[in-house]
């Protein structure tokens, strides 16, 4: 197994020259002018181009949805089959990373989700928060029974990889979550090779904590696209230091957030080339 470390020592820095210069033009709003900078420091230039190939890669089987909406904004869709053990789909995720690039992407979607219990144990592991602050709340709140058997699960499972905290590769397969070591392969790697990724879902979320616990610089290189009443979700766009692109809620992970989030992306590259 390609070692998560191995693959964080080959990010850099996104351009800050030409950040820098898209931080000097005017714009309609703060965020918006983050985006704008995001986007010139991703590509290396300013204005910012209007992404050209825009590729999403869902962890799992595409929905209609998904498949509906990328047909109708013009962006290819890859689903992958994950293989059961997360060493070999970590693998996978570097591969997809890698044929995407290869292939000519200059902005990546990355959505997957997980229903285990093992998103909120490596959130409350590595951003140091109490297993039942990760529990639903609110109108999402679980009955009383639910609750506690859902407070135990995520409680064994923090237990079961408490151990791991320090050795990155031993965690990703410790989750037992080939989503997670997908994501975080994938996600890491797109960093390394200099192409931005709009990120949906708590696994991928989830992932994406885990490669800035080893190396912090590949944030710079990611977006979120929504916002979640998840807590999981919450915690960790605070620990990413992300302002979500959207806030419609959507918590699926299916790819509907991140393709609706392109069409985001693309109306400020075309408003920094307005800007330019």
């Amino acid at each position: 197994m390609t070692a998560l470390l191995e693959v964080g020592a080959d990010v850099g820095w996104p351009d800050a020259d030409a950040s820098a210069t898209a931080r000097l033009a005017p714009t309609r709003s703060r965020r918006l002018a983050e985006l704008v900078e995001w986007l010139a420091a991703t590509q290396g230039r300013f204005p910012p181009q209007r992404p050209q190939r825009v590729r999403c890669v869902l962890l799992g089987p595409a929905g209609a949805a998904a498949s509906e909406l990328a047909s109708g904004y013009d962006i290819g869709v890859r689903s992958l089959e994950l293989d059961g053990d997360p060493h070999t789909a970590f693998a996978q995720g570097l591969e997809a990373a890698d044929r995407e690039i290869d292939e000519g992407a200059d902005l990546l979607v990355l959505a997957g989700r997980d229903e285990t219990s093992a998103p909120g144990a490596l959130t409350s592991l590595l951003s140091d928060t109490e297993p039942v602050a990760l529990l639903p709340r609110g109108a999402n709140a679980l009955d009383t029974e639910q609750w506690v058997a859902a407070a135990e699960e995520l409680r064994d499972s923090r237990r079961e990889i408490a151990a791991l905290r320090s050795r990155p590769d031993d965690l990703v397969a410790g989750t037992g979550s080939p989503v997670i070591a997908a994501a975080a392969g994938f996600a890491l790697r797109a960093a390394a090779r200099r192409t931005g990724v709009l990120l949906d879902g708590a696994a991928v979320l989830a992932a994406a904590l885990l490669c800035i616990d080893s190396q912090p610089l590949a944030r710079e290189w990611w977006q979120l696209a929504d916002t979640a009443a998840d807590p999981v979700h919450i915690v960790i766009a605070a620990q990413l230091e992300l302002q979500p692109l959207l806030d419609l809620g959507l918590t699926t992970g299916d790819g509907v957030a991140g393709l609706l989030a392109v069409e985001v992306v693309r109306a400020e590259a075309e408003a920094g080339v307005t800007h330019g």
